[in-house]
């Protein structure tokens, strides 16, 4: 019923996003319910770092320090386990006693007896929302809406009375409404239609059935072809994120895509035709840029009714194991049928299912904790050594020790991915002759690499190595039909040069390192760029810092007008190539400029058209964009591309003026930079300006920001202000100025020492985070002697404040605040009492306080129970504290003093003088250790 989208939804909102301060976690949960996994999953997406822990009472610990400080949405998807109370309490014990007021936890499931099973462990605070099918009118509009496209119903009179028949039997489920429209949307025949309305929807009575019967007709209208990639994506673990490009590799390498007999399009053109007929058929979703660890690229996932498709209709063919639950997987395995499989941890008896499973095309091995157990390596050796059936093997994880020999067997393999070697020869890889790609992430003892001969691959289109290994790699022009090189670096040395890259016609994406070791126009203009024009990604580098290199050379270096993201990083030629110049590029997406440190222009950006991302970085004597003349006359052509999404500018300190950027901007950042004011905006079109995040760093010229904020109608969109080490800026800007940016919700200020005031900053309503630390001269007083008419009416109602001086209180218009939900204080090194009156005024709303190096600390208010919202409150370095209130606040959860004298430790023990005042508090940590 639309379980997952509308939580997709709710993700996506921007009060929702704003209120969790784009804290928002999602985890798919599935029928196996592993506490321990779901923790580690969590953990990850907060601190990598801390998602190793095997103990389930470490990764209970490290989850309740991670998310002790944090205000959090967690999305617990399609969750199944209604029997066991226990491994509920285990998971949720450490998200609600130690989570900050104000998170929430969002679980979806299709059972009701789930959601009393987590009832039963929240007890407080739970609402269950059941939702209902869609009305027969809104069932309807989103049926017309997939099967008419941007026609109407009205146009297909013949097909619109059957389109309302079938309407009437989706029952009201808006994902069956969505796929059968989509269905009908590609076959407009009107006898289709009426064998749909007939034969394969009006006798099924139960939805289950009607959603699963109606899915497995759009499968069959697939091509056979599309149907094998389909069934191929059962062996990944439910709601497993991929990219489209990695699947589309993984398809070609596993055997399942045939080459054309005309030869018109490549298997990995073919392969991309298929994935984009799923994903515009809704097999397959592209997940919410929000919901993604990275969000600067896609990934999709597959619905869980698609995935329990997949599953159903790839019986005996593809299969997925893991230890703990490979029993029942194990009953369907058919040994001579199984082709795909993938392994989520290895035991002996997943290995004994290997050795048995004769015919696999496709072996993926993810340990999802760590290395794998090495008395289990002989073992598996001897179960994949000699397979002549495998196209495919990824080895994810830790440990795989000796595996290069016997590799090197598998005669008949297309793809090899191992996350790391102990073995740092790999000759016997390159002799895999119908290799296609070879990923190896990781070669311990690097050094010790020998010259490896690639003639044996003429298959080989993916190689990505570590740039040792590769720079010991002789004649790559070989390799005439790779499409992928990550690192080649040119040599002056028979069989490094440039001219290698000559013959490699099919290249889509190279990094060439050590340019510097071109030796003349020549050999730059043999290595045909301007001929590749498959060639979407292309990165030059140079490294060993000589002047004085010929521009010449570059200038040779033209790639083909399809180049999408470029980068030329130190480079120490004067001026920039001039295909940048001219209107060369016209299908230019990414621009990136690092270390060209002679440099001193660039010319008009506004002439690559297409371009949406540019980043300038360490150009030190950059001086102006643009031509210069017209730069000191203010009426030439400086503009920046028209489509500019994100401008970062960093470490060019002569840079003293930047163009007028465009509405399309959303981020601007600027880090080191010689301007003494903001960039203006201009738009022809007069577009609604997007600017969101403006960010600023270590601009010492810069003064004021009053330049920029006086264009009202420019930074309307502005969210997010950050100033870092703006050493001459004195003031920000005023009431009036601040006024006009509606949607500001985070100021951060830091490392600003000549600031005096907050200026205006109060005239923000809808800021919710403001952070200032090291700002030694921001003016404080205090309010009795101010006279009134110099005390502006403050706005703000501030959710989080994060200061280092406690000082900062007093300062107008902080000291007014009476809705501030968390206090955080880096630095209380100088107080010997806390704020009472301050977190009184806000005491109906403070959850969490938390105060580090509070070495001067002698006690805590004696109205300490007033604050009657009290979530957390957290004291490090409390040397001085000798004592508790009389009473703590009732609601509070969480209690932590680190570094406390020894007087104190002895009474918060049990029967000690302040027990009584915590032992009902659920997390405690009292201890003297800081």
């Amino acid at each position: 019923m639309g379980k997952t989208t509308l939580a997709q939804f709710i993700c996506q909102d921007k009060m929702v996003k704003k209120h969790f301060g784009n804290k928002i976690i999602w985890v798919h949960v599935s029928k196996r319910f592993e506490p321990k996994v779901l923790m580690r999953r969590i953990l990850k997406s907060i601190n990598p770092d801390k998602a190793c822990a095997e103990a389930l009472d470490s990764l209970q610990s490290d989850l309740t320090e991670q998310l002790v400080t944090t205000k959090f949405l967690l999305v617990l998807d399609d969750a199944w386990e209604d029997m066991d109370n226990r491994k509920w309490e285990q998971f949720l014990d450490p998200l609600k006693n130690n989570a900050v007021m104000g998170s929430r936890i969002l679980l979806t499931t299709r059972m009701k007896s789930v959601a009393q099973a987590v009832e039963l462990q929240m007890r407080v605070g739970f609402k269950c929302f059941e939702l209902k099918g869609l009305d027969q009118e809104n069932t309807l509009k989103l049926f017309n809406h997939h099967a008419f496209g941007n026609s109407t119903p009205s146009d297909r009179s013949d097909l619109q009375l059957i389109g309302e028949q079938i309407a009437r039997k989706l029952k009201g489920c808006p994902f069956l409404a969505k796929i059968v429209g989509q269905q009908m949307c590609d076959n407009t025949d009107r006898s289709r239609w009426n064998t749909i309305l007939n034969q394969d929807i009006c006798h099924f009575d139960e939805i289950g059935p009607t959603i699963m019967e109606m899915l497995k007709m759009s499968y069959q209208n697939l091509t056979y072809e599309v149907q094998i990639c389909f069934r191929y994506c059962s062996i990944f673990p439910p709601g497993f994120k991929f990219k489209m490009e990695e699947l589309i590799e993984m398809w070609v390498g596993s055997g399942l895509i045939l080459e054309q007999e005309n030869g018109i399009k490549n298997q990995e053109d073919i392969a991309r035709d298929h994935f984009n007929i799923l994903a515009r058929k809704s097999f397959f979703s592209l997940v919410p840029r929000e919901l993604l660890p990275d969000p600067s690229e896609d990934y999709y996932v597959m619905h869980d009714l698609m995935y329990e498709l997949a599953h159903s209709v790839s019986i005996e063919e593809c299969s997925r194991l893991k230890d703990g639950d490979h029993s029942a997987e194990t009953h369907r395995i058919s040994p001579t049928k199984v082709r795909h499989l993938y392994i989520q941890s290895i035991t002996s008896e997943i290995i004994a299912i290997i050795s048995q499973s004769k015919n696999l095309r496709t072996l993926i091995i993810e340990n999802e904790a760590n290395s794998i157990q090495q008395e289990l390596m002989p073992d598996l050796k001897k179960s994949i050594k000699g397979r002549t059936s495998l196209r495919l093997l990824k080895l994810d994880g830790q440990g795989w020790f000796g595996m290069n020999d016997v590799v090197a067997e598998l005669k008949h393999l297309r793809y090899i991915y191992m996350s790391a070697t102990d073995e740092p020869n790999l000759c016997k890889l390159f002799k895999l002759r119908h290799l296609q790609v070879l990923r190896i992430i990781k070669i311990d003892k690097e050094e010790e690499m020998s010259p490896i001969d690639i003639g044996n691959l003429p298959r080989l289109q993916k190689l990505d190595l570590p740039k040792r290994a590769l720079s010991t790699t002789p004649h790559i022009g070989k390799l005439t039909g790779l499409r992928e090189l990550s690192g080649f670096s040119v040599r002056k040395k028979d069989g490094h040069n440039i001219t290698e890259l000559q013959s490699l016609g099919k290249l889509q994406k190279i990094i060439v390192l050590d340019v510097q070791n071109v030796s003349n126009c020549n050999e730059a203009d043999a290595a045909k760029f301007d001929k590749k024009s498959d060639m979407k990604v292309l990165s030059l580098g140079w490294s060993d810092g000589q002047a004085g290199i010929d521009d010449h050379i570059l200038n040779k270096l033209v790639p083909h007008t399809n180049l999408k993201h470029l980068t030329i990083s130190q480079y120490n030629g004067i001026m920039p190539p001039i295909w940048i110049q001219i209107r060369h590029l016209s299908n230019l997406v990414r621009l990136e400029l690092d270390g060209c440190i002679e440099w001193d222009k660039l010319p008009p950006l506004g002439n690559l058209g297409a371009v949406e991302h540019v980043v300038l970085a360490n150009l030190p004597k950059l001086k102006y964009i643009g031509n210069s003349n017209a730069w000191t006359e203010g009426n030439g052509p400086r503009e920046l591309p028209p489509h500019l999404v994100t401008f970062v500018v960093k470490d060019c300190p002569q840079l003293f003026e930047l163009p007028d950027v465009p509405f399309s901007l959303q981020l601007l950042a600027i880090d080191g930079v010689g301007m003494s004011s903001l960039p203006a905006m201009s738009d022809l079109k007069r577009l609604q300006p997007q600017l969101s995040t403006l960010d600023i760093r270590s601009c010492d010229c810069l003064v004021s920001l009053n330049g920029c904020f006086l264009q009202e109608e420019h930074y309307k969109a502005l969210t997010a202000l950050k100033l870092f080490q703006c050493h001459t800026l004195s003031s920000l800007p005023n009431a009036d100025d601040f006024r006009r940016i509606s949607k500001m919700t985070i100021i951060e200020i830091i490392d600003c020492n000549s600031l005096l005031s907050l200026g205006g900053i109060g005239a923000l309503s809808c800021l919710q985070l403001l952070k200032i630390e090291n700002c030694c001269n921001l003016i404080i007083s205090s309010s009795p002697r101010l006279p009134p008419a110099s005390v502006e009416i403050s706005h703000l109602q501030l959710e989080t404040l994060e200061i280092d001086n406690d000082q900062l209180l007093d300062l107008n218009p902080l000291r007014n605040l009476c809705h501030t939900k968390r206090l955080i204080i880096s630095d209380g090194s100088k107080m010997d009492l806390l704020p009472e009156q301050w977190l009184l005024n806000n005491m109906s709303h403070m959850e969490h306080i938390e105060i580090s190096n509070a070495e001067l600390l002698q006690s805590l208010p004696s109205k300490m129970q007033d604050l009657c919202a009290l979530r957390s409150f957290l004291l490090h370095n409390a040397h001085a504290l000798q004592s508790l209130p009389p009473h703590m606040p009732p609601k509070l959860w969480v209690l932590v003093i680190n570094g406390c004298c020894a007087e104190l430790f002895e009474r918060c023990q049990v029967g000690g003088l302040d027990w009584r005042k915590i032992n009902l508090i659920s997390n405690r940590d009292i201890s003297e250790t800081a």
